[in-house]
C-alpha cells in the first residue's frame, strides 16, 4: 500500500508525506543528507515534509540515480528503497529507545 501510495503520488507536492510516514519522517530528515549528492542536481529538489520529497529520499535508497532528467524511479525501485527504509529506521527507533546502551 506505502509503495502504491508513493508511486502515485510521487510528483504531487500538495499530498503531505504523512500520509505514508506517520512517525518516520524525522528518520527521512537525518537521511536527506546521506542520500544527496554534491550536486544541485542531485539535491532533493521537493519541499520537505511533502510526499515526493519522502519518495525522492526512498527512491534513492532504492538504487535510483536521482536526476529529474532520467526516468522516474519505478516500483521495483521504490519497494527496494522502503525495504531498506524500514531496516533502518527500525535501528534509529532503537537508537532512540532509553533501554538501549550507547556508551
Amino acid at each position: 500500500m506505502r509503495t502504491l501510495q508513493m508511486f502515485e503520488g510521487r510528483d504531487n507536492t500538495q499530498l503531505s508525506a504523512a500520509l505514508t510516514f506517520c512517525q518516520q519522517q524525522q528518520c527521512l530528515l537525518g537521511l536527506q543528507c546521506s542520500v544527496e549528492g554534491d550536486t544541485q542536481k542531485l539535491q532533493n529538489p521537493y519541499p520537505q515534509g511533502c510526499l515526493p520529497w519522502a519518495t525522492w529520499i526512498i527512491a534513492r535508497l532504492g538504487g535510483w540515480s536521482g536526476y529529474l532528467s532520467q526516468r522516474p524511479p519505478g516500483m521495483p525501485t521504490l519497494v527496494r528503497g522502503l525495504r531498506q527504509f524500514e531496516s533502518i529506521f527500525f535501528g534509529w527507533k532503537l537508537s532512540q529507545d532509553r533501554l538501549v546502551y550507547t556508551r
